[in-house]
């Protein structure tokens, strides 16, 4: 304590300093079944939140029998406090943690773990000291919550950041370690609360298909399969009981309202009407906004089309699809109505043709071509089939450059072998659990 007494004068700051010292805790009580949760794997969170508070943070040892005498020195000082008796694994045991730092630290750090006593995510707690973004979410569904990781690692790329979604939280931190202020910070909340809105948006469309047309490969659709990477649909296919005799196989789509549903037609059709299918995708809504002076020569177009090639041309909001009897008829229609799709809006549709597996490979795992697919007037379609790229919407040449730079990438990477591993594809691997039999 600062000196006292006759002729000693004591300064304002002194007096501040010691009433600071009096308020700042020494420790604060954790229930011992969040002790594992606020050390984390080996000890990294209880580091992180040390590093963050600017104290010294310790975890008293597992209690013994018998009252014990716990000492903390800091400043010249020292407190003594009494461990009660206890031990074992009863949850309403407490264990006292201990702080080491000046009193406005020992404030900051004491508010931290009485927060974890309370229930709350030590790692939210340590990225929030950080300067991290912590938001809550009442999303407690699985497919909205492994939709929204999807959509967050482009969001959160797009930022310069990394995004995590836990049960109750999501968190967006810099990947430069510095904290999030200012405008970053604002278009930091502005992403994530987006994503949240869209996943409470998505909907569920369940296709009762024919056992006798393998619904089983379904979520693997070449159809489908664009609309799953653009849109982050998820398909699922539902166990059959195997005591129950039934034609039937339940296939469950989960997503964004117009993708969903052009994702479930698009399997009625193969496994329920047993019809070949393709898919070309759009801008929502783009063909249908076509202007008027040319939508009666192209309905025309596409009417000459269906009656050579004995197909059906469908209008999807977010995709122009095809269904037929003959698979290769479908594809050569495909084909040409891509062709016709160019001549007719120039500005909205492209194709690129003739690239190589490993550029291809490169634009699936590219993350600066999902950012640019995130957005509502780019929509792109990889194909591995064709070896071909098709981009819709106002950032072809933003696509163009990104094509560039996976050619780029292939031409200087190692020949891969035959025994390594295909890449995952970029982003939805967190979609991956959707693959699994409900």
């Amino acid at each position: 304590a600062a000196p006292s007494g006759p002729g000693i004068r004591r300064s304002r700051s002194d007096t501040m300093a010691e009433e600071g010292e009096a308020e700042a805790p020494w420790s604060v009580e954790v229930p011992q079944k969040q002790v594992n949760f606020l050390l984390g794997p080996n000890g990294e969170t209880l580091k992180r939140l040390c590093k963050a508070t600017g104290c010294d943070i310790e975890v008293s040892r597992q209690k013994q029998k018998g009252n014990k005498t716990k000492s903390v020195s800091y400043g010249g000082q020292t407190q003594f406090y009494e461990d009660a008796d206890g031990g074992g694994e009863d949850d309403e045991v407490k264990v006292k943690v201990f702080i080491r730092g000046v009193a406005k630290k020992r404030l900051v750090a004491a508010e931290v773990l009485t927060a974890v006593a309370n229930g709350e995510d030590p790692e939210d707690l340590a990225a929030r000291a950080e300067g991290a973004l912590v938001l809550p979410h009442e999303l407690q569904h699985p497919d909205r919550e492994a939709w929204a990781r999807w959509r967050l690692l482009t969001a959160a790329h797009a930022l310069g950041a990394t995004g995590h979604l836990g049960r109750r939280t999501l968190r967006l931190a810099l990947t430069s370690g510095a904290a999030l202020a200012g405008p970053a910070a604002g278009a930091a909340r502005a992403a994530a609360e987006e994503v949240l809105q869209e996943a409470m948006g998505l909907v569920e469309i369940k296709v009762e298909a024919l056992d006798a047309l393998e619904p089983e490969e379904a979520a693997s659709d070449l159809g489908v399969a664009p609309l799953v990477d653009q849109y982050g649909v998820m398909v699922q296919v539902c166990d059959q009981d195997d005591n129950a005799l039934s034609e039937f196989i339940t296939v469950r789509l989960f997503g964004p309202p117009d993708g969903a549903r052009d994702a479930a037609d698009l399997l009625a059709a193969r496994f329920v009407h047993a019809k070949a299918t393709a898919s070309i995708l759009q801008v929502p809504g783009e063909v249908q906004a076509m202007p008027s002076e040319h939508a009666a020569d192209f309905a025309g177009d596409v009417e000459a089309l269906e009656a050579e090639f004995q197909v059906t041309v469908h209008r999807g909001k977010t995709a122009l699809w095809i269904s037929g009897a003959n698979a290769d008829k479908v594809a050569e229609t495909r084909k040409t109505l891509q062709e016709m799709l160019q001549f007719y809006l120039p500005a909205a549709f492209h194709l690129v043709e003739g690239l190589q597996a490993a550029a291809i490979q490169k634009l699936l795992e590219d993350q600066d071509l999902g950012v640019l697919m995130a957005r509502e007037d780019c929509v792109v379609m990889v194909d591995e089939l064709t070896r071909s790229v098709w981009i819709c919407g106002k950032q072809r040449a933003a696509v163009l450059s990104r094509i560039e730079v996976a050619k780029a990438a292939a031409a200087s990477a190692p020949q891969q072998t035959a025994d390594e591993p295909t890449a995952k594809r970029r982003r939805t691997s967190a979609l991956s659990h959707a693959s699994v039999a409900l």
